[in-house]
């Protein structure tokens, strides 16, 4: 067997979406469910049920009225923030221990998930753009092939860095050199495996190669990119390949987007995470 292939497989083995995280998602993505059947569904979850409550009633908001019911929490929030408070939850679990292939301690992949995602916020709030309401939950899963692909990157560590440092080239392109496949590949195909929708699928597969996207997507996947890179460049959540990523000119281009902009967005960043580390209780 291949490495390619033992690492797909290896994907069979991350545990599925708890059942009540499925549910909830799989109902928020349908317009006509009443929010009466959502709150139901989260409320079989008590860990659901707290996350929901507290962002509901968090400061960071600004509500001065604190809610006591999930029906009430989702119809303070609206169902796309209760979405993607679903899968941070989710994701978070995963996302806290470390990662050692990519040298990420625990705590700092989900920080970086997290940063992605506030960035990519504020970048289409600078540049004026209309994104869909995924965008937030595509960059908070953006790089969660890495939970996956750390220990096959740990073993291969030596070849992937040489071809990463030594002869310059984009750390996911060294993998999939070295491994066959590249950490963004198996997000999407763990992704897939979740039964989360084809348009998260699509840009967390081409995070690295925005341009690759398809059709409505790309924009999306400009935006979670060039996020993803500040990020790392900022040191929010770098690891071993930090240093191996620039953004794509086109990127930046597409989206008309200027270099002084960059600071500003990371100051806010990294103020936004240190709230939401507070409001998950990681701070």
């Amino acid at each position: 067997m291949n490495k390619r292939q033992e690492i797909i497989e290896s994907i069979a083995s991350v545990p599925p979406l708890p059942s009540a995280s499925t549910e909830v998602i799989r109902l928020l993505q349908d317009p006509r469910v009443p929010s009466a059947r959502i709150a139901q569904a989260i409320e079989y979850d008590p860990s659901l049920t707290t996350n929901v409550l507290r962002l509901a009633n968090s400061s960071f908001f600004g509500f001065h009225r604190s809610v006591s019911t999930v029906k009430e929490a989702i119809f303070r929030l609206g169902t796309n923030q209760v979405f993607q408070l679903v899968v941070a939850a989710t994701v978070g679990k995963m996302t806290q221990r470390p990662v050692k292939g990519y040298d990420l301690p625990g705590g700092d992949l989900w920080d970086h998930l997290v940063g992605t995602a506030i960035a990519s916020t504020r970048l289409a709030e600078i540049l004026k753009l209309d994104l869909p309401s995924y965008t937030f939950t595509a960059a908070l899963t953006h790089d969660v092939g890495k939970v996956v692909l750390g220990t096959f990157v740990e073993v291969d560590a030596e070849a992937i860095r040489t071809l990463a440092y030594e002869k310059k080239l984009p750390f996911e392109v060294a993998e999939q050199k070295v491994l066959g496949i590249d950490h963004s590949e198996v997000g999407a195909l763990l992704l897939e495996r979740w039964n989360l929708p084809e348009h998260l699928v699509d840009v967390v597969r081409w995070h690295h190669q925005p341009e690759s996207c398809r059709g409505g997507n790309l924009r999306v996947a400009n935006v979670v990119h060039v996020a993803n890179v500040l990020c790392l460049m900022a040191g929010v959540g770098a690891g071993l390949d930090a240093l191996s990523y620039k953004p794509s000119t086109r990127a930046m281009e597409d989206l008309g987007l200027e270099v002084m902009l960059l600071d500003d967005i990371v100051y806010q960043v990294l103020n936004e995470l240190m709230e939401t580390r507070r409001l998950f209780n990681l701070a």
